[in-house]
C-alpha cells in the first residue's frame, strides 16, 4: 500500500490526527493526557510549530497545526515517538502504539480553518455516546480556552482563528459557531470511507500543484548525519569562539549566548541525538534546559529576521558541508 500524500510547505495548515492500533484506547490516565500536551508543547518549541486547536479522546488525537518552518513530519515524528516511549515505559507495554503514520489533511486556511477548528472542538459530542454534555467541561480539548471558560496553554494560538471570524465579542462569537452553526459539506468531507488529504477550494488546490512532496523531501534534513562535536566546532569556527565558550554553561550569564542557541538547535536537528544526550554534551543537568535554549533561539528568530537568515545559512553549509 503507498503511503500518504504529504505535502509541505511554509505556513501550511494542517489537521493532524491518529487512532490507536486496533482503535486500542492511546489515553489511560490524566497523566497521559497531560504527558501528551506536554510533548506538543516540546515540539511546539523545538520544530517552531503554531498549535491552532487540539482535542485528545481516549483512543485518538486531533491537531490543527500550522508549520512557518515547513516541518510537519519531523514535528510529528517527535510527539507521537516521545508519547509512545513514555506510554510504553509507564504501561509496561512495548511496540507501536499508534496506527501507523498520522493523518494529516492539509486546509485551505482561508475559507476552512474555521470550520475544521469547530469539527475538532466538537468530537467529545460527536461521539455514539457523547463523553460531556456541555463542550466547555472536556477537560483535554482547546474549546474552554477559546471561549474564556478555562486556561490558555503558553503554545495555544487562538489569534489566527478568532481573526477568520472578524466579530469583537470573539469569545461568544466562537462559542456560538462551535455549538449553533453546522456546515453540511465539512460534515461530508470527514464522513466519507476515504479521507482526502487536501481540504480547499479549486484555486487553493491549483496554487499548492508545485509544493506536492517528492519522495526525498522528507529526507533532506535529516540524509547527513552529524556529530555532536563536529556541529559544535563548526560553530565555534563560525563565531570566532572557544569550544567551550559554547558547550560550558556560564554563570551569572544573562547576555544571549547566540553560539551556544545555534549549536545546541543544529544538534538537535542535523545529529539524531535525544534531549538527555544533548544535555550532557552541553553540560547541564536537566534535558528541560536543551528545550528552553531552543525556545528562545526560535522566539529570538521570529523577531529578528537577521538572526534567522544566519541560522539558516549556517544550517545549509553544515548540511552541504560547505567550508567557512
Amino acid at each position: 500500500m503507498s503511503r500518504p500524500l504529504r505535502i509541505e510547505y511554509e505556513n501550511a495548515f494542517y489537521h493532524v490526527m491518529n487512532r490507536g492500533r486496533g482503535r486500542e484506547n492511546t489515553f489511560l490516565s490524566d497523566d497521559d493526557f497531560k504527558y501528551f500536551l506536554y510533548c506538543v508543547e516540546q515540539a511546539s518549541i523545538r520544530f517552531n510549530i503554531e498549535v491552532h486547536s487540539y482535542c485528545l479522546m481516549t483512543n485518538h488525537y486531533h491537531l490543527l497545526i500550522k508549520t512557518p518552518d515547513a516541518n510537519l513530519g519531523r514535528a510529528m515524528k517527535h510527539i507521537n515517538g516521545l508519547y509512545t516511549q513514555y506510554f510504553n515505559r509507564t504501561h509496561n507495554t512495548d511496540g507501536t502504539l499508534f496506527r501507523g503514520r498520522y493523518k494529516a489533511v492539509l486546509v485551505d486556511a482561508d475559507n476552512y480553518l474555521l470550520h475544521v477548528s469547530r469539527y475538532i472542538h466538537r468530537n467529545p459530542i460527536e461521539t455514539n455516546t457523547p463523553l460531556v454534555d456541555d463542550l466547555a467541561k472536556y477537560k483535554w480539548s482547546s474549546y474552554s480556552a477559546f471561549i474564556k471558560r478555562g486556561a490558555t496553554p503558553k503554545w495555544l494560538v487562538r489569534g489566527f482563528i478568532f481573526s477568520l471570524q472578524g466579530k469583537k465579542r470573539q469569545y461568544a462569537a466562537y462559542k456560538q459557531f462551535v455549538e449553533y452553526e453546522c456546515n453540511e459539506e465539512i460534515s461530508a468531507f470527514y464522513g466519507a470511507k476515504k479521507l482526502l488529504s487536501v481540504l480547499g477550494c479549486d484555486d487553493f488546490i491549483e496554487n499548492i500543484k508545485d509544493y506536492i512532496a517528492t519522495s526525498n523531501s522528507e529526507r533532506k534534513f535529516v540524509s547527513k548525519k552529524h556529530t555532536a562535536d563536529d556541529v559544535i566546532a563548526y560553530v565555534a569556527k563560525y563565531f570566532s569562539v572557544e569550544v567551550d565558550d559554547i558547550v560550558m554553561v556560564k554563570k551569572g550569564r544573562k547576555e544571549k549566548n547566540l553560539p551556544r542557541w545555534f549549536a545546541i538547535k543544529l544538534c538537535q536537528d542535523l545529529t539524531g541525538l535525544n534531549l538527555q544526550a544533548l544535555a550532557d554534551a552541553f553540560n547541564v543537568h536537566h534535558y528541560s534546559a536543551i528545550s528552553k535554549a531552543v525556545g528562545r533561539l526560535n522566539g529570538l528568530m521570529r523577531e529578528n529576521k537577521k538572526v534567522k537568515l544566519q541560522f539558516e545559512m549556517l544550517e545549509r553549509a553544515l548540511m552541504s558541508e560547505v567550508k567557512i
